[in-house]
């Protein structure tokens, strides 16, 4: 139904006018001509009211088909104007009953008894007059004088240059234009393109009108952008619409001008125009704010009503949607809410001059075992988790290429444990490479057999540690000032498990035990490595899983591909957009006369999971040395085991042998001809059947104190029980039927490929969902 507003400023015509002032003098003209009809004109008189009452009832209460309105003149008048006409022919009928049956004393009566009151005439007068002055009253914004404008343009399009936007709500305004487009292009029952879905409108400004579109009983609305784009000449994203009370009414907001929303130079623009339609459906911005520490705008991203989460997109995609730059565009997902984000456009990155070290009070451990590292772009300090209070030592993998900062990162780790009385053990392959940390490791092995040296007396403390634990039916570790956290620090990780063929193999077995049975035991193992590939670091998923689940993983600038290896929080990271330098301005042309600006490096700049467990851009501490902060008088070491002592006498001793010195050997060798003492760990020789050599592999993984369930994973019980194909599933098949080893669960499902030791546990157990 096309109607005007309350206290509408909709022009109304002189024929809407006519038909006002006809319906408020109906009843009292009526009144003073009905006691002069003879019998024959007040029987038609009688007959004509009992039909245009009978219509204008029906109107009223809104029965008439619109194919019947639609043949009226001036329908959209009956159908705007229903309540007061109904009420002037009550009143009407009033006065021709008395006047015609009553004569001249009747219409007397009805008209002119409200001056006898107090009386019963007087009191059915005063009703009717009551009645009468109520229609004028209702049509007053129609019966008004409409004053003298000047003529206005198209209600669609944006005012002429020092056209006063008051006018627009006066009477004469253009907003009367609105509601006849309306009804001629979308409404009307034979030409409309949307046929009986009414505009009532509400409200009109220079820069936009609202209405509330109705549409007929039983049908809901329909009406598109694309239809009120073309009769209102505005584009179709200045369109709004929003839910009504029912499904046959919405509520329309149409923009005369670009709405600021969409203006691509800002985010929410460029959100709605690049990315919600392409790289993000079904998402949109709330809390768009200013960023002050970036010169940007920061929102929270939120899926759409009939999105069920938000898909996080790669990284590059989102940057080229927001026409930015990788270092310029920052997106986190909730964690725990898959249906918000936040999303971070920069003007410039605050990481770009980077943090100097604040001193060594940020690197306090805190209750919950966090360490700082460094800053967030969003302002936030980027932390690690060193120790779980609960669960232990928390490994560590450090991923990036040469001169992405991972140097300067172990030194901070390194410092960090220093401040914190934890015990460090250093191998560096290349001997030298950080002399500082030298200064802070109670053991250092450098170079290619130093290197196999510090896993060797990391071994060794590992397997006086399991001995000491089982003797002692330790739960869990309690660190003392002489049975301190000890960290092996293991510098590029591959040149021990890929390059140095000779002492691979022990290498591999070392690292494998360290990353599986080392966090109960105290003894945090920080993988420092140019990538996260498995050929990288000897074959070996196990070791990646184990050190990556079971504490953090640092992405500096390294290969494209190691995002998706990381277990969670790194969905859309993509570490090998990160550029070697900020951005530099270069000219098209080069020109000698124009000095270039050399390139300041991205050093330290990577992804660490951030507040709640999600990936976020940071940057390390800028620490050049950390020779000033070293305390050489205060340098911790693993006092609890008595063959310290003898630490130079375990490193140069092989932890296997196969006869080949400590060469690799073949696939089938014996692990057991040259170890070292059986407090070491390995037993002498491994079992005969393929079910005793998968039991003897999962019981060397296993926790020793039975605090929790070690799970390991096909390809690592194959490496370590010399099994494959058949034979190995076969094995594993039998006991699993047997109940003597079992799969792993998680959330009511089994893990692939991962088992332990003995029957599964109750689903009450509290290491159903260990890993």
């Amino acid at each position: 139904m096309t109607t005007p507003a309350p206290a509408a400023t909709v022009q109304a015509s002189a024929t809407e006018r006519t038909v006002a002032f006809a319906t408020t003098i109906a009843p009292i003209v009526t009144g003073l001509g009905a006691p002069f009809l003879d019998g024959g004109a007040a029987f038609v008189a009688t007959l004509a009211y009992g039909g245009a009452g009978g219509f204008l009832a029906a109107n009223y209460m809104n029965r008439l088909p619109g194919a019947v309105l639609a043949q009226i003149p001036g329908a959209d008048i009956i159908r705007a104007h229903r309540s007061p006409m109904f009420a002037s022919t009550l009143t009407t009928g009033m006065a021709l009953a008395l006047g015609t049956l009553g004569g001249p004393n009747g219409a007397d009566a009805l008209m002119g008894g409200i001056l006898g009151l107090p009386s019963i005439p007087g009191i059915l007068s005063l009703g009717w007059w009551a009645g009468v002055m109520l229609v004028p009253f209702k049509l007053r914004t129609v019966l008004r004088r409409a004053r003298r404008q000047d003529p206005a343009a198209h209600p669609g399009a944006p005012a002429a240059a020092g056209f006063d936007p008051t006018t627009l709500l006066a009477p004469s305004g253009p907003a009367g234009e609105i509601l006849k487009l309306w009804s001629r292009h979308i409404s009307n029952p034979a030409t409309g393109t949307h046929k009986g879905q009414e505009l009532t409108l509400r409200s009109f400004t220079a820069d936009k009108w609202i209405g509330t579109i109705t549409a007929p009983l039983g049908a809901a609305v329909n009406v598109t952008d694309q239809a009120i784009s073309s009769v209102f000449w505005v584009r179709p994203e200045w369109v709004t619409f929003t839910d009504g009370a029912h499904a046959g009414e919405k509520h329309v907001i149409v923009r005369r001008t670009a709405p600021a929303f969409l203006d691509p130079s800002t985010l929410a623009g460029a959100w709605a125009k690049y990315v919600a339609n392409s790289v993000m459906k079904g998402s949109h911005l709330e809390e768009v704010q200013e960023d002050p520490a970036t010169g940007g705008e920061v929102a929270v991203v939120v899926a759409d009503e009939n999105t069920a989460r938000l898909v996080t997109p790669a990284h590059d995609d989102l940057v080229g949607a927001l026409r930015t730059n990788t270092l310029l565009c920052s997106y986190t997902p909730t964690p725990g809410d898959p249906r918000r984000g936040v999303i971070r456009l920069m003007k410039h990155n605050p990481l770009q001059e980077g943090t100097p070290f604040p001193g060594t009070h940020v690197l306090k451990i805190s209750e919950g075992g966090f360490v700082q590292i460094g800053r967030h772009v969003s302002g936030f300090p980027a932390r690690l988790q060193f120790v779980d209070p609960v669960l232990g030592a928390k490994h560590l993998f450090i991923a990036g290429v040469t001169g992405s900062g991972k140097g300067g990162l172990v030194q901070i780790v390194a410092l960090a444990d220093h401040v914190n009385g934890v015990a460090i053990i250093y191998g560096d392959p290349k001997g030298s490479s950080n002399p500082d940390i030298e200064l802070m490791a109670c053991y250092s092995g450098l170079g290619d057999e130093g290197i196999m040296g510090a896993l060797r007396v990391g071994y060794a403390l590992l397997q006086f540690r399991i001995a000491e634990s089982a003797r002692l039916k330790m739960k869990n570790f309690v660190a003392t000032p002489d049975r301190p956290w000890v960290r092996l620090i293991l510098d590029e990780a591959h040149v021990p498990l890929t390059e140095l063929v000779e002492t691979s193999k022990e290498a591999k077995l070392i690292v494998e035990a360290l990353a599986a049975k080392a966090r109960s035991l105290g003894i945090l193992l920080t993988v420092v490595n140019q990538a996260v590939n498995a050929d990288k670091l000897g074959g070996s998923t196990a070791l990646r899983t184990n050190v990556i689940q079971g504490g953090s993983l640092v992405m500096l600038r390294t290969d494209s591909d190691q995002a998706h290896l990381a277990s969670t929080g790194f969905d859309g990271i993509d570490p090998g957009s990160i550029p070697a330098s900020w951005d530099v301005e270069r000219p098209l042309i080069y020109d000698e006369t124009i000095a270039m600006k050399d390139p300041k490096s991205t050093f330290g700049l990577g992804y660490v999971l951030g507040p709640g467990g999600a990936a976020e851009m940071m940057r390390t501490f800028i620490l050049e040395s950390a020779a000033p902060y070293v305390d050489t008088t205060a340098v911790v070491y693993p006092a609890d085991w008595p063959d310290w002592d003898l630490r130079h006498e375990i490193a140069a001793t092989p932890v296997i042998d196969d006869g080949k010195g400590s060469g690799t050997g073949s696939g089938d060798s014996d692990f057991g001809s040259g170890l070292p003492p059986a407090a070491w760990g390995l037993p002498k020789k491994l079992p005969e059947s393929a079910d005793d050599k998968i039991l003897a592999a999962l019981a060397d993984l296993d926790d020793p104190a039975g605090i929790e369930t070690i799970y390991a994973h096909k390809d690592q019980i194959a490496a370590l029980a010399r099994l494959e194909g058949s034979t190995l599933d076969n094995a594993l098949s039998k006991l699993n039927k047997a109940g003597r080893i079992h799969r792993q669960i998680k959330d009511g499902k089994e893990v692939r490929g991962y088992y332990g030791l003995g029957s599964a546990p109750r689903a009450d157990d509290d290491t159903a969902d260990s890993d």
